[in-house]
């Protein structure tokens, strides 16, 4: 009866935590935009490297050079994740011949931009690669399992997409732990295999493929599109990790989440450094200030104490100067401690400004944080079987955030996009 009542209230409270998570990512994208401040003017030097490399592709793509293009775009794309990019290295891959790689770049980028400009000619030229490689669906009868095809691992179980072979013969595997499993298949274009592998200890002697009840393959003819490129049995319950990979705003949540936690702890770094340099200056000062006493160039009058800074201190005249001092040299003592004080006082305030960004930061880090998890319970334990997760989130988005410090400024440069 408590799981039912609990039940019944994350599914009321669903519609409340998505708009929370709205007001969430706005909030926190203004609140990490403040911190930013003048840091737009400055290079970002991935992503000039990056544009390089894209330019390099278009022209390569333009001279019939596929595979060079493929590179050029794949290198692009690995700095800085970008739609058109990903757009770019499928529409290369394809005219490469690459048809397997084509249609998981342009599944990716169908799955990750709903309402791109260029869905259309991204959906066209999907099922022209698709219709030339063959589509496999993996079962593995447990969670977490390393999955490999041809040797190369390519995902753990449940894996959220299907994968797409070029035909001919592959050796599919799985493997945790002391448990492994096997099967070979012969790849034809234009199907879809549906491949089941169930675990077993890799210290006893495996069951014959001919007798093997548990292992099966199914081939099927390839009937109609897939919905947002194939993804399998959405009705089973996601797991963390699968369940940000399939919803673009989580991905944005938890990239402000990690983002601002980490940029906590540098720039609470860059303020003890700041705090550090202050105290250095303070000591220096303090240290002066008593060598002139006791010289007996600058004169303590009584219980009066001789402070350097301040409306009362050195730094503004308000001290006694012994009489081996000129008015020349008195204002040149003046001017000295006046600078010292300064410096002091900037690097304390730089110190103090860095300290609220990082307190700011850690605050948005630890919302977001602990949103998600509440977001994710709320919704994988509401929405089981429901067919229509796998539109959630109708704009994909990234963030980047990374701190600037200069003698002038300090802050974030944030880079969002959705």
């Amino acid at each position: 009866m408590m799981h039912a009542i609990l039940r019944t209230r994350i599914v009321g409270l669903r519609s409340c935590l998505r708009r929370a998570f709205v007001a969430l990512c706005c909030a926190s994208l203004i609140a990490l935009g403040l911190l930013a401040g003048p840091a737009h003017a400055q290079a970002d030097g991935e992503t000039e490297v990056a544009k390089q490399r894209f330019r390099e592709g278009v022209r390569l793509y333009d001279q019939g050079d596929y595979d060079k293009a493929r590179l050029a775009f794949l290198q692009a794309y690995l700095l800085k994740p970008h739609p058109t990019v990903l757009l770019n290295l499928a529409q290369s891959e394809l005219r490469a011949g690459r048809h397997a790689e084509a249609a998981e770049n342009f599944s990716k980028y169908i799955r990750q931009n709903p309402a791109g400009q260029a869905m259309e000619h991204a959906k066209a030229r999907f099922e022209e690669a698709r219709q030339k490689v063959a589509e496999l669906n993996v079962e593995v009868t447990a969670p977490g399992a390393v999955i490999t095809v041809d040797g190369a691992e390519v995902g753990r179980s449940p894996l959220p997409n299907v994968l797409y072979l070029m035909p001919g013969r592959h050796a599919i595997g799985a493997r945790k732990a002391n448990t492994s499993a096997s099967r070979t298949l012969d790849a034809t274009a234009g199907q879809r295999v549906y491949v089941t592998l169930e675990l077993q200890d890799s210290r006893v002697s495996p069951v014959p493929a001919a007798s093997a009840g548990a292992e099966s393959s199914v081939l099927e003819p390839n009937q109609g599109q897939l919905s947002n490129g194939g993804a399998m049995d959405e009705s089973r319950s996601q797991g963390f990790f699968s369940w940000i990979a399939d919803s673009p705003a989580a991905i944005a949540t938890v990239s402000i989440a990690g983002l601002a936690l980490a940029t906590s702890a540098v720039l609470g770094g860059f303020a003890n450094n700041r705090y550090a340099a202050a105290n250095d200056v303070k000591g220096k000062i303090m240290e002066n200030l008593q060598e002139r006493i006791n010289s007996g160039l600058i004169v303590a009058e009584g219980d009066r104490t001789v402070t350097p800074c301040g409306e009362s201190g050195i730094a503004n005249g308000m001290a006694t100067f012994g009489e081996q001092y000129s008015d020349d040299a008195v204002n040149q003592v003046v001017s000295d401690y006046a600078s010292a004080c300064a410096l002091f006082s900037q690097r304390s305030d730089s110190g103090d400004r860095l300290k609220t960004l990082s307190l700011v930061s850690l605050g948005v880090g630890a919302f977001a944080t602990v949103g998600t998890i509440v977001w994710y319970f709320s919704d994988t334990g509401s929405s089981q079987g429901d067919t229509a997760k796998t539109s959630r989130g109708a704009k994909g988005a990234r963030a980047s955030l990374s701190p600037v410090l200069s003698r002038d400024m300090q802050g974030l440069w944030l880079d969002v996009a959705f």
